[in-house]
């Protein structure tokens, strides 16, 4: 299968699931591509290990970082890179209207996360990092 293929049947089959802390939050969306992409199994590691926000705060500082940036470069083994170096597939972090960082995914010149009211857009002066997948 393509990268366009494994992009879009990930992305579609991770925002039919409920929203739900530790299990199919924005996170566990930017494991799953990280899994699809890479044949890893990031997404195991990590699920259920928190159930509410709070307590995703707390899992990410047991392990030693202050951001999801940090943890994911820590992850995957690499530096972040500017949004502008996303690809099709690339996993980024955000930073919202609300100040809070959400994992997300590069769809070419737009990229999406999960929130608790589904799927949530964004422009590339959202992107605060990427990491490239595959």
């Amino acid at each position: 299968m393509n990268r366009f293929r494994i992009v879009e049947a990930t992305l579609t089959r991770e925002l039919a699931k409920p929203y739900a802390y530790g299990s199919t939050d924005c996170f566990m969306l930017g494991c799953a591509f990280v899994d699809a992409l890479t044949g890893s199994a990031v997404a195991d590691k990590y699920r259920a290990v928190y159930q509410t926000l709070a307590g995703a705060q707390r899992a990410l500082r047991r392990r030693g970082h202050a951001s999801l940036v940090s943890f994911f470069a820590a992850e995957l083994g690499q530096e972040p890179k500017g949004g502008a170096e996303a690809r099709l597939g690339d996993l980024v972090i955000l930073r919202l209207s609300d100040g809070a960082e959400h994992v997300g995914i590069c769809l070419g010149g737009r990229f999406v996360t999960k929130t608790e009211r589904g799927r949530s857009d964004h422009a590339l002066a959202d992107v605060v990092a990427a990491f490239h997948l595959g």
